[in-house]
């Protein structure tokens, strides 16, 4: 039946033009099968077809897209004709853009499609070979197409295209699709040329396939070969040679044979190269082995295939081929392995594992294990495969090149590596039973040939000896006359000089004992040290400094011990070490503020000697005496800034002085008695405030030098708190600020007239730093165990006593606060929230501190909670005493 759709004349029309081409067509169809069965190498088959089906075509682009198994693909072949269209050589696209519905027409109809943009029609013509199910027609069929369809081609540029299903081994293994940037109709004869060239693709697909294979199987043989010559040498076993190439030829990062001793008192070798499991921590007591020739390791613990978790990791895994002693592990992370072993691989880098068993018959002769490290795999995308993500909206219109890179993937086994791996280890098998047979009957050789000559020996000796003999026993006769009357005389000669050798060590032993008394009595630091440098004796100061025993340090390297460093903290080296200097041409050194490490880590600065122990003119090692500054840098540093801080407060005040008497005494002030009466001003001000810091210092030195005695007596709290607020009301009024108490009537024993002082001292503080027209709350708690206890009397606020109990003195205002940082610090010596402001409120950074002392010196504590701009609390406690 005529169809009365335009495409459909068109093809007509064009069919009657293209029958008078059919000759050259299949002198072109014929050029390009020739071109494509000239090459055996795929990537060059795929390139010669873009090429010569753009040529025939005369089209923008011609590429070939390969599926990969998750539905996406990849354009691994491409021509493109002058830059018309970009370039997609090399980037993949994600499964959504060619849906499975798509594909499963590809595969099972051969479903060819032609898309038309501008006339919005797609054909569609299945193969004349494809599958009798699917009721499609061998002619070309219009509808339709799909809006989004279309706006995928346009997006990429794209009027009209065409797309042809390549198959291998009855799977899709992608399209040949050509792209035109202009309208363009497909004649069927050109539809049937890009059919043929698309099946001679499956062929050239399939024998590429059939060369890899045997190419790979080359390989694997000529590797398995190579092995085997170096395992089954006439004159050594080259197991390390072998290992080095099977690790190779597997692509791994690193491998180990592990082979079994077959006497219970012999260890087991080790065969390493490339990246090992990091083993050295949880393995007690093992000590990596030195590696000898062949590069076997001869170890003294037991290596990891030695672990009982490993062996019975290997017992619950399942192997790869049932009855076969293969294990693959192809992700750590998924692994059943114990966890410190599965660290030590990790921790290499180390990701997939393939451990054979090699074995002989029912024989156990060890584990061959294969490494792999994690990879970084990077995909180039047309786009992203997220549709979902509305961020990816502009890629998909504009096909942007993403590059996604996947960090830390796997490298999976393949079953022809898991063979190889399995021929390999048969040959290591093979050999080394082989190799074992021979050491045996090596041994056994040896052994009987020592046997014989060890006989004939003993027979000579004894005929040689039986003719001596005589000889011999007249000899010996006269000889033990003569000894007789030598034993004497010996035996006298040692009587006398076991008595003087009781002597000597008698008194060796007092001088030993004088010696280590001196010793353990000593204050600081005492070791010695041979010419190499390990420590001979160490007193137990020096090891109590160190934080060791005096047993672990003897035989140490000390230099290693105590890490032996610059003030600055760098390491020296051995060869700069002046304890060394002194092992070398002895010299005395005396070095002050050099640091040593303790055994948890921590440091301290010290004061040495080392002086050379000289035996007949020649240095046989050293002594050093040390001990620790820290206290004396801390009493330095303290002295340092004391001095810099009282210097600076006094010269403030003096300079103010100076400044207003030289004023006054030059006359410069005659004619202004307003001025000169200020500048009398400020030098009394400053005068007192000079008094006040001088009082202040002797004050907090005499509290802490324990020279002032605390005259302690029973009194009332509330008259202390009463006494203390009578004294600063007229500075409270002065400065507009409201004072409130709240007393409580308890006994306390502690010095009046220095509680009333901190107290005042923390109302001054609270005045000074607080705005006008604020509160300044003073109140007393009574707490025991950490709960307060207040009595409900409505006469008084009293308090109920117990042994445990103590008083918790609060002191509040509404000032703007202390910073966090500074709630410790300001308890310190000259120690200000804002120096400029507390000078001008005529403080000297002394008065919390000197509260401090006072309260510790009751037995109490003091400290500070405080809001920016809220305001600030101060607590202090006392306990009572009974």
């Amino acid at each position: 039946m005529p169809s009365n759709n335009p495409h459909s004349k068109a093809l007509n029309q064009t069919n009657t033009a293209g029958e008078k081409q059919i000759t050259s067509l299949e002198v072109l169809l014929h050029r390009i099968m020739n071109r494509i069965r000239q090459s055996l190498e795929l990537p060059a088959i795929l390139s010669i077809t873009v090429a010569e089906i753009r040529g025939f075509l005369e089209t923008d682009r011609v590429k070939i897209y390969r599926f990969d198994t998750d539905g996406s693909g990849e354009v691994v072949a491409e021509s493109v004709d002058k830059e018309r269209l970009p370039s997609l050589l090399g980037q993949h696209f994600p499964a959504q853009d060619i849906p499975s519905e798509a594909r499963e027409l590809f595969l099972l109809a051969r479903q060819r499609s032609i898309v038309d943009v501008g006339t919005q029609q797609i054909g569609l013509s299945p193969a004349p070979e494809a599958d009798e199910s699917i009721e499609l027609k061998n002619d070309i069929r219009f509808r339709s197409v799909d809006p989004c369809h279309v706006e995928y081609l346009t997006s990429m540029g794209v009027q009209s295209s065409l797309v042809v299903p390549i198959l291998h081994r009855e799977q899709l293994w992608g399209l040949l699709v050509s792209h035109h940037s202009l309208p363009r109709q497909i004649t069927e004869q050109e539809l049937q040329v890009v059919q043929l060239v698309a099946d001679q693709l499956s062929i050239a697909i399939a024998q590429s396939t059939l060369l890899e294979q045997s190419r790979l199987q080359a390989q694997q043989e000529a590797t398995i070969n190579r092995v085997a010559k170096l395992l089954h040498s006439m004159t050594q076993m080259q197991v390390q040679q072998a290992l080095e190439l099977t690790v190779s030829a597997l692509q791994g990062a690193g491998g180990r044979i592990c082979i079994t001793p077959q006497n219970p008192a012999e260890e087991a070798q080790l065969f390493t190269t490339g990246k090992q499991p990091d083993t050295r921590q949880g393995r007690q007591g093992g000590k990596r082995g030195k590696r000898g020739q062949g590069g076997v390791i001869n170890s003294s613990f037991s290596p990891l295939e030695e672990h009982p978790s490993w062996r019975e990791w290997l017992r619950m895994e399942t192997t790869v081929v049932e009855e076969s002693p293969v294990w693959v592990v192809n992700d750590l992370y998924q692994a059943a392995l114990q966890s410190d072993l599965a660290q030590a691989f990790l921790k290499s880098g180390i990701r997939t594992l393939l451990i054979v068993r090699l074995q002989y018959r029912q024989q156990i002769l060890g584990y061959l294990s294969i490494f792999r490290n994690e990879i970084d795999v990077e995909t180039i995308w047309a786009r992203r495969p997220d549709r979902d993500d509305e961020r990816h909206l502009s890629p998909i219109k504009s096909f942007e090149v993403w590059r996604e890179l996947k960090r830390g993937q796997v490298q999976e086994w393949k079953t022809t590596e898991i063979e190889l791996a399995q021929a390999l280890a048969s040959h290591f098998a093979i050999a080394i039973h082989q190799y074992q047979l021979y050491q045996q009957v090596n041994a056994l050789n040896a052994n009987l040939q020592c046997d014989i000559e060890e006989r004939k020996q003993a027979e000579k000796k004894i005929c040689a000896l039986n003719a001596e003999l005589e000889q011999r026993v007249q000899e010996r006769t006269a000889e033990l006359r003569r000894a007789n009357r030598r034993l004497l005389e010996e035996i006298n000669e040692r009587e006398r000089a076991l008595r003087d050798r009781k002597q000597t060590q008698a008194s060796l032993e007092r001088l030993s004992r004088q010696s280590e008394l001196i010793l353990n009595s000593a204050g600081e630091g005492i070791y010695g040290l041979n010419c190499q440098g390990k420590i001979t004796f160490v007193n137990p100061a020096a090891a109590r400094m160190l934080g060791y025993g005096v047993k672990e340090l003897i035989n140490q390297f000390m230099h290693e011990v105590v890490k032996h460093s610059k003030p600055d903290g760098v390491r020296y080296f051995l060869e700069d070490n002046p304890i060394y200097a002194t092992l070398q041409n002895g010299t005395v050194q005396h070095v002050t503020d050099d640091i040593f490490y303790r055994r948890d880590g921590s440091k301290f600065p010290v004061e040495y000697v080392s002086t050379p122990i000289r035996e007949q003119k020649k240095i046989v090692g050293a002594v050093v005496i040390f001990k620790d500054i820290t206290e004396r840098q801390i009493i330095e540093r303290m002295k340092d800034e004391f001095v810099s801080v009282v210097s600076h407060e006094l010269r403030t005040p003096l300079t103010s002085i100076r400044s207003a008497l030289g004023l006054l005494a030059r006359g410069s002030l005659n004619n202004q008695p307003e001025k000169s009466q200020r500048m009398l001003e400020i030098a009394f001000d400053n005068t007192n405030r000079l008094v006040r810091l001088i009082n202040d210092i002797l004050d907090i030195e005499r509290i802490n030098s324990g020279k002032v005695t605390m005259h302690k007596q029973i009194c009332n709290v509330t008259d202390l708190m009463i006494q203390a607020v009578d004294e600063m009301r007229a500075m409270a009024e002065k400065a507009e600020i409201q004072l409130e108490l709240t007393p409580a009537s308890v006994q306390l024993w502690a010095d009046p007239d220095r509680i009333i002082q901190t107290i005042t001292n923390l109302l001054s503080n609270a005045i000074k730093f607080s705005p006008p027209g604020s509160t300044v709350w003073l109140s007393v708690e009574l707490q025991q165990e950490g709960k307060v206890r207040k009595a409900d009397c409505v006469e008084k606020n009293k308090f109920t006593t117990s042994p445990t109990s103590y008083l918790l003195f609060q002191i509040k205002d509404q000032g703007r606060g202390i910073p966090e940082d500074k709630l410790e610090t300001i308890f310190d010596r000259f120690q200000q929230v804002d120096a400029s402001n507390s000078r001008h409120q005529g403080g000297t950074g002394l008065g919390l501190a000197i509260c401090r002392s006072i309260v510790q010196q009751h037995g109490g504590k003091i400290w500070a909670e405080s809001i920016l701009g809220k305001g600030s609390t101060f607590y202090f406690t006392l306990p009572i005493s009974q």
